[in-house]
């Protein structure tokens, strides 16, 4: 597979390269719930494991009513996934992308998506020193000849959050041109004040807006693909003719709906990812050579200030200890300088510390 489109989270891989099994390696290149899943969800698996022996439920009738009444989405909006990059996917089939238009850097698979459909892939920059802001108004000069808009919001790999302002400026210019604006909210359970950032309240107002959710990130399950699609009903009946029919499984639903409604697992979660992103943000800062961005979601962005030292170099030197980071070089916008971390527990975040320190020295 190309180069372009590596992901970060294939602790597979590294036990078989590293000759570690899995509980001797520390995963910070995917950003998982450090607490992993629901205690409800995994009970609720172990009870039910003897619907194997069925198809699941095509319509994901339980699922889709749970997420309904946590995102407050009519159900005949709402389609699952297995993952949110299985919806990228089929967005693009479906939507017939041409041509698109993305900030940069943002995830990846928008890119290849597009591709992969037939279609071309403009960027709007993001300015570093304005903290890889999105710069609205540049977004919209940029809009002629596209048909699609991807935002992640939060950002990834920056951890940047944008208001719901400012995203709802594109919304209406993407209205006015007939664009579709797909915003991936993959990330949004992590960011305080949330309600002023996500954008799922503006999808009965504007047709043209579809909003991509996950279970994967927040609740922790990225082993069993639970994405969800939030959109205009049309939108939703078009895609549901063309997925595959059984393309979420008994299991994953059953986690899905046990997940949604541990309110004190959710609350917990917040509290963890509050205190370690602030820990992990202040300690890599004073590690020399490092400078870390501020974040909103469960990870951070994070830079290589030294010059004889690359982020590829990097990566391969905190893996030798055991400890995965996300080498960002694979990300368009960003070249070889930074590196992405996730917050983890503290405990884990001090063996990332020392990892981090260890492989600076000499640099």
């Amino acid at each position: 597979m190309d180069n372009e489109y590596l992901h970060g989270g294939d602790v597979f891989g590294a036990s078989r390269n590293l000759k570690r099994s899995l509980r001797e390696i520390y995963d910070f290149s995917a950003s998982i719930n450090p607490l992993g899943p629901s205690p409800a969800a995994l009970a609720a698996i172990k009870n039910n494991l003897e619907l194997i022996k069925f198809y699941p439920d095509p319509h994901c009738l339980d699922l889709r009513r749970a997420i309904s009444r946590y995102l407050n989405v009519p159900m005949e909006n709402i389609l699952l996934g297995n993952g949110a990059s299985e919806l990228i996917y089929l967005l693009a089939r479906v939507l017939g992308c041409r041509h698109a238009l993305v900030p940069a850097p943002t995830f990846i698979e928008y890119t290849a998506a597009v591709k992969g459909a037939g279609g071309t892939v403009s960027e709007v920059a993001l300015d570093e020193t304005d903290g890889f802001a999105l710069p609205a108004r540049r977004v919209n000069k940029a809009l002629r000849g596209v048909d699609v808009i991807f935002i992640c919001n939060p950002n990834n790999p920056t951890g940047r959050a944008e208001k719901q302002s400012t995203i709802k400026l594109i919304i209406e210019a993407a209205r006015e041109r007939n664009i579709t604006i797909i915003v991936d909210e993959a990330f949004m359970d992590f960011v305080n004040g949330r309600e002023q950032c996500t954008v799922l309240p503006l999808i009965e107002q504007y047709p043209n807006l579809v909003v991509l959710y996950t279970l994967t990130k927040f609740f922790g399950i990225p082993g069993l693909r639970l994405g969800v699609l939030l959109g205009n009903s049309a939108l939703v009946q078009k895609i549901n003719l063309i997925k595959d029919p059984w393309n979420v499984n008994s299991l994953a639903q059953i986690a899905g709906v046990a997940s949604l409604l541990d309110v004190s697992y959710m609350e917990e979660t917040k509290r963890l990812v509050d205190r370690e992103r602030e820990f992990l943000y202040r300690s890599i800062c004073e590690i020399p050579g490092l400078q870390a961005f501020p974040g909103d979601a469960n990870y951070l962005l994070v830079k290589i200030c030294k010059q004889r030292i690359t982020s590829t170099v990097l990566a391969a030197r905190t893996a030798q200890r055991g400890v995965l980071v996300r080498d960002c070089s694979t990300f368009r916008g960003l070249g070889s300088s930074y590196i992405r971390v996730a917050v983890r527990t503290r405990k884990e975040n001090t063996v990332l510390l020392e990892a981090l320190a260890e492989a600076m020295k000499g640099a």
